[in-house]
């Protein structure tokens, strides 16, 4: 029987801000299941991180940071989360994880909030599609998704960030030839609504 001995956790969540920015948060937490093993055998937790990123949507740039360690193994941790500010005006798409990996890669960053942040660049693409249409009624969900350079806007930033959306593949083929995609669960959900998914 195997013996659970650690686990970390990443959640990520993205918000719509009252002022239009969208606010990627990223939560890490560490437990040893086992505590402090041969002395009392109950979970421990080690690191429990939080950091929002606040983004301007329309640049993908982060205009805001606040970073806290709930539990950090040493007092000496908090002292790089100010380090963290260097996130403002960089964009989190295109290069983002590179720039982090060089920012607080090794001795210039916390480990894990640098992998926290590897996990939130591509949470604030995905919830960037939801943002736009967050306050469209359902027929228009439907239709046309935002304006003509919104899309584009859209479609550029998913250009070769995975095999389906790969420049010279059949995805991209058809969104140059003005055909509409949308994923399989959008038009699922819309037929259920019944909407027309066309």
């Amino acid at each position: 029987m195997a013996i659970p001995i650690h686990t970390r956790s990443y959640q990520c969540e993205a918000f719509a801000e009252d002022d239009g920015r969208l606010r990627v948060r990223g939560r890490l937490v560490d437990t040893k299941e086992q505590g402090l093993a041969l002395v009392d055998g109950e979970p421990l937790e080690i690191h429990n991180m939080v950091i929002d990123l606040y983004v301007d949507p329309g640049t993908f740039e982060i205009v805001e940071v606040a970073a806290s360690m709930d539990t950090h193994p040493y007092d000496l941790c908090t002292s790089i989360l100010a380090d963290y500010q260097q996130l403002v005006g960089l964009s989190i798409s295109r290069g983002y994880s590179r720039r982090v990996k060089e920012l607080f890669g090794g001795p210039n960053g916390c480990t894990h909030i640098g992998a926290l942040l590897q996990a939130m660049g591509p949470v604030a693409v995905q919830a960037n599609w939801s943002l736009v249409n967050l306050h469209e009624d359902l027929e228009s969900l439907a239709g046309e998704r935002g304006d003509a350079e919104d899309r584009e806007r859209r479609v550029r930033l998913n250009t070769n960030t995975c095999h389906v959306w790969r420049e010279d593949g059949p995805q991209m083929n058809a969104v140059s030839r003005g055909v509409a995609v949308s994923p399989d669960w959008e038009i699922d959900r819309l037929n259920q609504l019944g909407a027309d998914a066309g």
